[in-house]
């Protein structure tokens, strides 16, 4: 009984929904190229300055960039939730006039976002911050807390609240684009590492 042939669109079909073959599948960029673009990305911004901090609500656009680029985090849900959102108490805040310029005071200090996020859920934790923010000098004891020896022990005894346990040290949350272009490269070196193994495996 004569072969017969499996028409060239039917069997392209198949590969595709099996997804051996896809038109839109990109090789994975290289790392370099995903910074660029997320860097590209903030400075487009209104109002934007390196160290600002950053809310769930302007990152989620950048998601489409990446895919386009080629590079979809496999744990996007998760990097998106370690991002502050927008009606948080610290980004609230730190949006309002006096609080810009105190965000760009302190921004760069050590840990200093974890250390407002960590103060801002102690008792009167809030008003501090805001009296920190109008205050005359109030960067100064952002400042104070991480590169002293002074600052450090009172973190150790702010760490004995329960609402601030571990004040000295970062909370996991993302805080700025220099944070998340860290996570995303973790997420991309697994990408990768995922991907090596499996054509090593074939």
């Amino acid at each position: 009984m004569p072969r017969q042939s499996i028409p060239l669109s039917f069997a392209i079909a198949i590969l595709l929904s099996v997804g051996v073959v896809s038109a839109t599948d990109k090789p994975m960029p290289p790392f370099s190229d995903v910074e660029a673009a997320v860097l590209r990305y903030f400075r487009a911004l209104p109002n934007y300055r390196s160290g600002d901090l950053i809310t769930r609500g302007e990152v989620k656009p950048l998601w489409g960039q990446l895919q386009k680029l080629g590079f979809s985090p496999s744990d996007a849900e998760q990097i998106i939730g370690d991002i502050p959102a927008k009606n948080e108490f610290l980004p609230t805040q730190l949006r309002t006039r006096a609080g810009k310029k105190f965000m760009r005071q302190i921004a760069k200090y050590p840990d200093a976002y974890d250390r407002l996020d960590r103060l801002s859920r102690m008792p009167h934790g809030r008003q501090t911050i805001r009296d920190l923010m109008k205050g005359p000098g109030g960067e100064k004891m952002i400042e104070y807390m991480p590169t002293t020896s002074g600052g450090k022990e009172l973190g150790k005894l702010l760490s004995n609240n329960p609402r601030t346990r571990n004040f000295n040290k970062p909370t996991g949350r993302i805080y700025t684009a220099a944070m998340l272009i860290a996570r995303l490269e973790e997420s991309h070196t697994a990408a990768v590492k995922a991907s090596t193994l499996t054509r090593s495996s074939d």
